[in-house]
């Protein structure tokens, strides 16, 4: 079997940094605490750049520094997509890059580093520029995707998501039936406002939230009163999701607990048991049918097998 080349040792260990490091690994550690500062120092000086005083007074210094996050997205960029593959063949190779390039966090990088090429095609679309700019903060996902506390969540989500499928069905069933009784008690009072049922869904959904936006509301008496019940069945759905969550990791952390005690009790019985074989063989040692050798490694066996 040949050895690996230099080239193929760089490009394992540059994959090894940017996608699976090893525990304990310093200096993955530091790599990916750089690349987050540079994601929020990216996305800082984009939000900043918006305040026009400080366009105006910095806008040299804010550019040079948005520049270097982007140049440094695309070292990171290239690298990723270099170091991807170890396929033999020029297809393979070509093959395995796109099938990583396509990639949900891959796709996010590509976007991040348009700006530094988007003022050659839009020179004068800054808004858009901005956009393209901000969309860097969810390269960010990539660094939480193995949190503890976000797994936990996955978990509970993916268990309780018959109870939550049923909740928005519930969700979609109230604001339909609430703006369409809306429609029929308010049009023809406020025939601009509640000029049909998709207008009266937005009052529907700014009540069953609960965020109140106040731009359409009833003037009927009958129509105060259908939206008084209508807002306490939104403050009452809507409680229910962080009622079905805490239950969720409560019931987790339960179950992660459970497991503890349980092993500890398998442990006490397994050193009564060595305990026991211990006592037996030092009764047959003392009535000469074993050896002080025999008994010797029949306790260091024990001790072992306890370790």
């Amino acid at each position: 079997m040949r050895e690996p080349s230099r080239l193929e040792r760089a490009k394992a260990r540059i994959q090894a940094l940017m996608e699976k490091p090893a525990p304990g690994d310093k200096i993955a550690r530091f790599t990916h605490v750089f690349l987050a500062l540079v994601i929020i120092t990216n996305t800082i000086a984009v939000v900043i750049f918006t305040i026009p005083s400080v366009e105006v007074s910095f806008s040299s210094g804010l550019n040079l520094i948005i520049t270097f996050c982007l140049l440094v997205f695309t070292i990171e960029y290239i690298l990723r997509i270099w170091s991807c593959t170890s396929a033999p063949t020029i297809t393979g190779r070509f093959s395995e890059r796109l099938r990583y390039a396509t990639g949900f966090y891959q796709i996010i990088d590509l976007i991040s580093i348009i700006p530094l090429i988007f003022p050659v095609f839009f020179p004068t679309d800054f808004a858009l520029l901005r956009g393209f700019r901000l969309i860097s903060i969810f390269k960010l996902g990539r660094y939480a995707r193995n949190s503890t506390s976000l797994a936990l969540l996955k978990r509970v989500v993916i268990k309780k998501r018959e109870i939550f499928t049923i909740m928005i069905f519930f969700l979609v069933f109230v604001i339909l039936f609430s703006s369409t009784i809306m429609y029929l008690v308010e049009n023809h009072a406020q025939p601009d406002k509640f000029s049909s049922i998709p207008a009266a869904i937005w009052w529907a959904m700014m009540t069953v939230t609960t965020v109140g936006y106040g731009d359409i509301y009833p003037i009927t008496p009958l129509g105060k009163t259908i939206g008084s019940f209508i807002t306490l069945a939104g403050v009452l759905l809507l409680a229910l999701p962080s009622a079905i969550l805490a239950t969720g990791f409560i019931e987790e952390r339960q179950k992660n607990n459970g497991d503890r005690p349980d092993n500890s009790e398998d442990n006490l019985e397994k050193s009564g048991q060595m305990m026991d074989l211990l006592e037996r063989a030092a009764g047959l040692r003392e009535k000469g049918i074993i050896t002080d050798e025999e008994y010797s490694e029949i306790k260091a066996g024990i001790i072992s097998e306890k370790l």
